[in-house]
């Protein structure tokens, strides 16, 4: 019995080790020398980029943004996704409240984001009784002409009272799902009809206000029935492309989307409005039973944030944004009045006292300096030589895997070329750093200072071990990592 305690014990030990064992870069390799850090610049220190964070739930009083301001505007994102409220606006019939949007629109408009509208949900003084207090998913077509009237009135007035401070204007959230699209089923017609409606009443007081659709996913049925209604009305499409692996699939459903609007005679943009991932799940969450999410930390979440925005970025996407800001309070109520007791955390800040920044708002930060306007797509070829690197960091099954799953990708920053590579693992399996790997340079400007970028901390590190057109002695992660030349980021580095 003493026998199976001990080697009970031994066992969990193991797993132990296993489960929080350094995922990060060793950067043991002799070919690297800790020699600086990127600069953190803020939202009102970069002057344009793709990047966004989620801003949503206002309309539902989720968080306080007073607490978040100041956090946010650190970060450097450009864009905010804020959700309007028609039933936080219009308590009395005919009388609207702008006074708690203003003071979201206007404090991040201070701190250098730009918030974009997402125009929604429904309002129970129209309505009658309905599942949740503020009408959430609750569409106004199904509700009588006072309604219907109503609604245009709300819209009509937000976008004139808003105009010369918000120019985008997203109508409703997710109309593919039912819980957003109540009383009735999910009806790409009719959210046609929502559409033109509500952008015939923005129009008449902001003729050069931008519009866009939203969508629960990319590519669809649903989609090719909406193109054909109002894909001419729509300068941008945005999706909500949730996902564990976005390298695998996402990439493609971008490429089918541009193909479809290409076919409808669109000219729209195509937006990454909402993604996120929890850096916690608890075990009851609807995200384990939908998406099949299990296992999740802070670690896990910063990584898949960079995995999700150089994703994107490599796409072309216009604009993408990460869920959210903070995470939810017990009290929100899902569309079809189920509590959310069980939500998964989704917020880079936790939503209570000390409001203190998860790790992957540090990791953001350098994400946002790095990935300003002055970091462009680019396609510049490079290779990974995997023959000569050091399995005792990673399990053997893993190495097999590398051999063919791996990204590529590459941008210019200051005219330099930036080489990004990782392994797209399953970021739930926390793969360990594959060591010694070496990459092969195929342009005209060799990196002359050649550096590595890591965005889980922001560190820089010169490459000692190079050739003409080789530099070896590189770790491989399971999260983007960055290679160019030191004068790259000259106007963003620290010496140490």
């Amino acid at each position: 019995m003493k026998m199976k305690k001990y080697l009970s014990f031994i066992t969990g030990a193991l797993l132990c080790i296993s489960a929080t064992a350094q995922v990060e870069p060793s950067h043991r390799s002799t070919s690297l020398v800790e020699i600086g850090k990127l600069k953190n610049l803020s939202s009102k220190e970069i002057e344009s980029s793709r990047l966004g964070i989620g801003f949503e739930t206002l309309d539902r009083k989720v968080f306080d943004p007073s607490n978040y301001y100041d956090k946010v505007g650190q970060i450097g994102v450009k864009w905010a996704r804020c959700q309007t409220g028609w039933a936080r606006t219009e308590t009395e019939k005919g009388k609207y409240d702008f006074s708690w949007l203003d003071d979201v629109v206007d404090n991040l408009l201070k701190r250098g984001i730009q918030p974009w509208f997402n125009v929604g949900y429904g309002n129970p003084i129209y309505m009658g009784k309905v599942s949740n207090p503020t009408a959430v998913g609750y569409i106004p077509l199904y509700y009588g002409e006072e309604c219907v009237q109503a609604w245009r009135n709300y819209v009509r007035n937000l976008a004139e009272h808003f105009k010369g401070r918000v120019h985008h204007f997203e109508i409703w959230n997710e109309p593919e799902i039912n819980p957003f699209w109540q009383p009735k089923k999910a009806d790409p017609l009719e959210y046609a009809k929502l559409i033109k409606i509500s952008v015939e009443e923005i129009k008449k007081v902001n003729p050069d206000a931008i519009i866009g659709a939203c969508s629960a996913t990319h590519y669809s049925e649903y989609a090719e029935v909406l193109f054909e209604e109002v894909g001419k009305l729509l300068d941008f499409y945005s999706v909500h492309a949730y996902c564990m692996i976005p390298e695998h699939n996402y990439p493609n459903h971008i490429k089918s989307l541009r193909q479809l609007m290409k076919e409808c005679g669109m000219k729209t943009k195509i937006w990454q409005g909402e993604t996120g991932f929890p850096s916690r799940i608890p075990a009851k969450s609807w995200v384990g039973k939908a998406l099949a999410w299990h296992g999740s930390n802070e670690t896990m979440q910063a990584k898949s944030m960079l995995r999700r925005y150089i994703t994107d970025l490599t796409c072309g996407i216009d604009m993408a944004s990460f869920f959210m800001v903070t995470d939810f309070s017990p009290s929100y109520i899902k569309g079809d009045g189920n509590g959310m007791n069980t939500e998964a955390v989704w917020g880079i800040i936790e939503n209570k006292e000390g409001y203190r920044p998860k790790k992957v708002y540090y990791v953001m930060r350098n994400f946002c300096t790095m990935f300003s306007n002055k970091t462009t797509n680019a396609e510049h070829c490079f290779n990974l030589d995997l023959r000569n690197v050091y399995p005792t960091h990673s399990p053997t099954s893993k190495l097999a895997v590398v051999a063919t799953s791996k990204t590529l990708s590459s941008f210019t920053r200051n005219g330099y070329p930036v080489f990004c590579y990782y392994m797209p693992e399953d970021p739930q399996m926390e793969m360990r750093t594959i060591e010694n790997v070496s990459i092969e340079v195929k342009t005209r400007k060799m990196p002359k200072n050649p550096v590595l970028i890591d965005m889980m901390t922001g560190k820089v590190f010169k490459i000692t071990d190079k050739t003409k057109r080789w530099l070896k002695g590189l770790p491989l992660t399971d999260y983007p990592l960055f290679v160019t030349d030191l004068d790259a980021i000259s106007d963003i580095f620290i010496a140490k």
